[in-house]
């Protein structure tokens, strides 16, 4: 028996449980009682998540047809342009905008990109609700993408193009556009080790479409900050215990072209814990959702 059918199994059983219940009075109101100091417990201890959104019901609604429903994504009772997954399904929203006539092109920040066969374009922006179901917000016949990456020419003669924003509210530019280097050389990736990962200074090597890259980041804050390790959707963005913002220095080196490519630039990443709940939870889910390797891939992509 497949887990849906179990589900509807268990949800069957409870009805049947609950008329049983509703003949018998006696036994009725002590468990109502008791399942309504539950729902009260866990309202107070998890407000911040289930009314994130404002009402929770077009969550709540979604959540019941992910679990017992045969969708892998439903749009939100409400709204035209708002669905929600489970986490889990990290490339389901690339089938369903296949369904529309769209193909993916690239992924910043947390805002997918996607073009149909005719140049129309869309954004697909990503949040989390949960740890175990995501938010999208799907914006249709858009031409931002277009419009938002720019070519320039550095000192060294290198022409490659860029965005001019990460379409991020939460992380911030301090070194952009990024200043890139073609050097003579071979490619090599001295990592740091995990167990030494706390450090503000961090190497490791990363796999963007196949392509092999070298991050190195270099957190700094104000006196005191003390960082973390990287979280575990390896984003290379720093936790900070700070009041301080921190700034992160990344240098991504690539083999290209018989040639070593150098692309260096400075974030700013603020300590969600420094905002009010609701801000809070946007920051968070932001930075867990936000992505740079991609960006910086399509950027090399680029060079000429």
């Amino acid at each position: 028996m497949g887990i849906k059918n179990r589900q509807r199994v268990i949800l069957k059983f409870n009805f049947m449980f609950f008329k049983y219940l509703i003949k018998n009075k006696k036994i009725l109101l002590p468990i109502l009682a008791i399942v309504s100091l539950i729902i009260g417990i866990f309202l107070s201890l998890y407000s911040a998540v289930i009314f994130q959104e404002g009402n929770p019901w077009p969550q709540i609604k979604g959540i019941v047809q992910l679990k017992f429903g045969d969708s892998d994504i439903v749009k939100l009772s409400g709204s035209d342009n708002k669905f929600m997954t489970e986490s889990k399904n990290g490339t389901m929203i690339h089938d369903f905008m296949k369904t529309k006539g769209y193909e993916f092109t690239e992924q910043m920040g947390s805002g997918y990109f996607f073009k149909s066969a005719i140049g129309q374009t869309a954004i697909a922006t990503h949040k989390y609700y949960s740890r175990h179901y995501s938010l999208w917000t799907i914006t249709e016949n858009t031409n931002v993408s277009n419009n938002l990456w720019t070519t320039i020419t550095n000192d060294q003669g290198v022409t490659f193009q860029y965005p001019k924003e990460l379409l991020a509210k939460y992380v911030s530019a301090v070194e952009w556009p990024p200043v890139i280097r073609i050097e003579t050389g071979t490619y090599s990736c001295k990592t740091t080790p995990l167990e030494i990962s706390s450090i503000p200074d961090i190497t490791s090597e990363r796999m963007v479409d196949s392509r092999t890259y070298c991050v190195n980041v270099k957190n700094e804050g104000a006196a005191g900050s003390v960082y973390s390790s990287y979280t575990s959707t390896a984003r290379n963005t720093p936790t900070a215990i700070s009041i301080h913002p921190v700034y992160s220095s990344y240098t991504y080196t690539a083999a290209k072209n018989g040639k070593l490519v150098n692309v260096s630039f400075t974030l700013q990443y603020p300590n969600c814990n420094n905002y009010d709940e609701e801000q809070r939870k946007a920051c968070t889910n932001e930075r867990e959702a936000f992505d740079i390797d991609s960006t910086i891939d399509r950027i090399i992509q680029t060079i000429k």
